[in-house]
């Protein structure tokens, strides 16, 4: 089994017979989200506690269809070239069109002898009946992040929202997929809606968690922003109108993970009924963070933050440590080589992720031996009005609809950033930088561009330079500080 250009990889986790392998991708779940309410989400720590959780997961570019496809293919953005969530610079025409989709985890797993079913939310502008290379079974959101129609294997079927709750439409068509193909090694993406704005909840979750309060860390409502490049400056501080949304926002995504919870215990106990539950990999994590009032953003993504760069990231399955925390740093770009060593497919020369097999075993190797820095890019983030959270999700390419009240400008030049293990470095388009100190300045209030030292500075500008426009192999050597 081999990580694409890494050479043969030993420790892999040995079963009598090829795992299944099943990746819950929920929308826009930031890595702190549930953190506070873990008691809510029985189903989830159950999860962690029979797998390894990974403490420093990110995303390397936080926008929902450049990170679905880096998942697919285990590429960084500017090798795959989805760039954006919508035609011209992105979406599933685009993925199509540049033949990147002749050439994914699901063709690679199909050709070592995997069935591959895809439920839930594929790329963003996919509303076809075309089923895509590589799945034998086809379950996939059509339409906008709203939809409640699926394609079914080529027909449209569409699910009356006031009677179907759409995460549990997907529930139910995995748990059934289970339990018939229990005979035959599986590989199933299970792209949740949840916790996508409106975030709406199963109507039996409609009244829980009443009493939950929207964060507000250091960073909230920033409120010095003198330091901070031009796009952040011009924000001015938030008002009232807008903490009343996002706090409203904040509940409905906490209420409709709920459904997901309840999906997660509902797979595992299917797979322990047709008794593979011992012999399946579980995935679960997201295709990017999501921002509420930080550096007074209102709510969104597609910035190198915390906030929107770090997801959550747990494993479980057979050989997986039980209740363990890692801390090496892990990307969407490791999941195509994974999944692919797992089911013992070899992944395309092409691939700029790496393996996380090593990590999955009693003894991973240290954190001063894996990866040690990653890139971070994102393409213009068009100027405009953005809209209430709970009217409509601010997606940088979509046309806003409903209610425009409250407005704000928002609007953000291109960036490429190197994140190390204490550093983030950003370079913008316009020549603004930022650095930030994450051991003393976890918050990222203290910009340092400027009056860091100077062989810090350079390093880090050496750093990105290294990783800027890399590929396959020297990703990783540009990764590893070489």
């Amino acid at each position: 089994m081999l990580c694409a250009g890494c050479g043969a990889l030993t420790g892999v986790v040995q079963t009598s017979e090829p795992p299944n392998v099943v990746l819950i991708l929920t929308d826009d779940l930031d890595a702190s989200l549930m953190q506070e309410h873990q008691a809510s989400y029985p189903n989830l720590r159950e999860l962690a506690a029979d797998g390894t959780t990974f403490e420093n997961a990110f995303v390397t570019d936080p926008l929902c269809c450049p990170s679905r496809a880096t998942i697919l293919r285990g590429q960084y953005a500017h090798n795959h070239e989805i760039l954006g969530n919508w035609w011209p610079r992105g979406g599933s025409r685009k993925f199509r069109d540049l033949g990147r989709e002749s050439s994914t985890l699901a063709t690679w797993l199909r050709t070592a002898g995997y069935r591959t079913v895809l439920i839930g939310k594929y790329m963003n502008d996919y509303d076809e009946t075309r089923v895509p290379p590589g799945w034998d079974e086809w379950y996939a959101i059509a339409g906008d992040y709203r939809s409640t129609r699926l394609n079914e294997n080529g027909e449209i079927e569409h699910y009356d929202p006031e009677r179907h709750h759409l995460d549990d439409v997907l529930a139910g068509k995995a748990a059934g997929y289970i339990s018939r193909t229990a005979d035959a090694p599986f590989f199933m993406w299970l792209g949740t809606q949840a916790p996508h704005a409106p975030a709406t909840p199963a109507p039996r979750h409609a009244d829980a968690l009443k009493d939950v309060s929207l964060p507000k860390p250091p960073s909230f409502d920033e409120e010095d922003v003198t330091d901070k490049p031009a796009w952040i400056r011009d924000n001015p501080p938030l008002d009232r109108r807008w903490m009343v949304s996002m706090q409203d926002l904040y509940r409905k995504r906490l209420q409709s993970m709920l459904a997901v919870d309840e999906m997660i215990g509902k797979l595992v106990d299917t797979l322990k009924h047709s008794g593979e539950l011992d012999n399946t990999y579980i995935f679960f994590t997201s295709d990017n963070g999501y921002h509420m009032g930080t550096h007074r953003l209102s709510t969104g993504k597609w910035t190198a933050y915390e906030e929107d760069i770090r997801v959550p990231l747990i494993v479980r399955g057979p050989g997986v440590p039980e209740g363990e925390k890692l801390e090496q740093l892990v990307l969407n770009n490791d999941f195509a080589p994974t999944i692919a060593e797992l089911g013992g497919a070899e992944a395309p020369s092409f691939v700029d992720g790496r393996s996380l097999v090593p990590l999955l075993r009693e003894d991973p190797p240290p954190e001063d031996q894996w990866r040690q820095a990653f890139l971070v890019e994102a393409a213009t983030e068009l100027g405009g009005v953005e809209a209430d959270p709970t009217v409509d999700d601010g997606s940088p390419e979509l046309p806003l609809s409903g209610d425009p009240s409250p407005e704000r400008q928002w609007g953000r030049p291109a960036l490429e950033a190197v994140r190390t293990e204490d550093h983030l470095y950003v370079e913008y388009e316009t020549g603004e930088s930022e650095l930030y100190d994450l051991e003393k300045d976890p918050y990222e209030l203290d910009n340092r561009y400027g009056t860091a030292a100077l062989d810090l500075t350079r390093q880090a500008e050496d750093r990105l330079d290294a990783l800027r426009g890399c590929a396959g192999d020297t990703c990783r050597t540009a990764e590893d500080g070489h």
